[in-house]
Parts: structure tokens; sequence; C-alpha cells
């Protein structure tokens, strides 16, 4: 697949991708209730779920957030069962290089996926042979906005983002974050350390619903990096590394948003 070639967005549930095709996909999940409301142990997915999967969705405080958990995992398992040729429960996972999830089917060695998800909507990103990480993120105002820029941006993104009136601040600072946690999500790294070694920018504003090539920076450490509105009010980003390329992986650390 060329590098101008944008991903696609598709709407979850859809055909899934052929073994061997190069077309890189973003899947848009909806996770909002059905009519089984939050009784997570009710959904279809539910059935499909591991020991630990069940057990995490059960340690979540809010049944809300239980439902968002077997409905996104439940999808991820439709979709790579697709792609693999197996039952959704068949699917295994592993932990990669800094907690990166990655495939255990002995042929699985050239699928990628990585997964986002906010709220009631989910991304999930998936190609051949192609490092993927995918973040979304619900645009609202920051409180430690400012704080966060100074912590894990680079000086020249802290001088930009205080020339930004504050009225452009909120959708700036969310477009920022998109863009560093996909990089570090597909290096399978945190954010933690980071603030010198490579920039992303906050970018002019936001596309439309297809993704186009972030702006100005479309290409940070090898990464491809790609933008979108997947939903009203929710920006997202996605890089993608080079057909049959790694990533440069770090020590591992955590960082997040919320």
């Amino acid at each position: 697949m060329p590098d101008d070639v944008p991903p696609a967005l598709i709407d979850f549930p859809a055909p899934v991708a052929t073994p061997g095709s190069a077309e890189i996909r973003v899947y848009r999940v909806d996770l909002t209730a059905g009519s089984e409301g939050d009784d997570f142990r009710d959904l279809a997915e539910w059935r499909w779920l591991d020991a630990p999967e069940r057990g995490r969705a059960e340690r979540l405080v809010r049944a809300r957030d239980g439902r968002r958990f077997v409905r996104c995992r439940g999808a991820l398992r439709s979709l790579l069962g697709g792609l693999l040729g197996v039952d959704p429960a068949a699917v295994g996972f592993r932990v990669g290089p800094g907690g990166k999830p990655i495939l255990v089917q002995p042929d699985d060695s050239r699928w990628r996926f990585n997964v986002s998800h906010t709220g009631d909507l989910a991304l999930i990103a998936a190609a051949w042979d192609r490092e993927l990480g995918v973040d979304v993120e619900r645009v609202r105002p920051i409180e430690q906005a400012a704080r966060i820029v100074e912590s894990y941006f680079t000086a020249a993104e802290v001088a930009e983002f205080r020339e930004l009136a504050p009225r452009e601040q909120a959708a700036a600072f969310i477009r920022g974050w998109t863009r560093k946690e996909a990089v570090v999500k597909a290096r399978g790294t945190g954010l933690a350390g980071l603030v010198t070694e490579f920039e992303t920018r906050f970018g002019p504003g936001f596309p439309d619903g297809r993704f186009r090539p972030c702006a100005p920076l479309p290409e940070v450490l090898g990464w491809r990096l790609w933008e979108a509105v997947p939903s009203p009010g929710h920006a997202a980003t996605l890089a993608v590394g080079p057909e049959g390329g790694g990533s440069d992986v770090a020590e591992p650390t955590v960082a997040t948003l919320r």
C-alpha cells in the first residue's frame, strides 16, 4: 500500500480484510448500550472472552465501563478472528514490548492491530505487516493542559501552545495529545521521558471524517501520521510504520490522559 493512500475508516461490523491485504483499516465501534443495558454478562460478546478478560470487566467499578470493555474486546476478537480464520473465542493474545498486545497464533506473525477507546467510541486499527498505534479522545478542556504540555512536549511545542488563543487551546491540546499517544503506542512505550525525543506539533485544525496526513509533520520517527474526526466532538490519530518494519522500542513507562 503506497504511503500516500489514506487508511480506510469503516463502521463495525463490516467484512474484514482478506489475509494478505495491503489495506490499512480503522474500524469505528459503537460501545453504547443495547437492549441488555449495562448487564455486560448478557452481551453476545461475553461468550468470546477468556477468564482474565471477564475478570477485568467484573473488577470495573461502574457497570457501564464493564459494558464498554466487553463490547470493545468482543469487536476486537471478532475482527481478528475473521483475519485469522478462527472463532473469536480462539483468538489469543500475549504482551509484547512495552506492554503492547500482540497475537499468539503461529500464523499471525504479520498481522498487526491496535485499539483505543473513549466513552462509547472505540477504534480498532488493523494492517498486514505494519506496526500501528491509534489514539482517540473526546475534545474537551483539560484543566492541567498547559502543565502537561510543559511535561511531555518539546520546547518548540510549548512555545507554539502558549501562542494559541485560549479558545483554541482545548482542541489543539487534544490534537497534540493523540499524535503523541499514537506514536508511543505504535512503539510500545510511554510518554514519560520523551519531551526532547520527538515532536508532532498541534496542527492547524481538524480534518473531516476521513483520514488525512497530520500537518505540519506527516512523518515522525519513521511513522506516518494520519488524523481524522471519527465522530463529532472527537479527534483520532493513527501512526503507521513502514511495511515489514518494526518500531524503535524503548523502556516502557506509562502515562494516561484519563
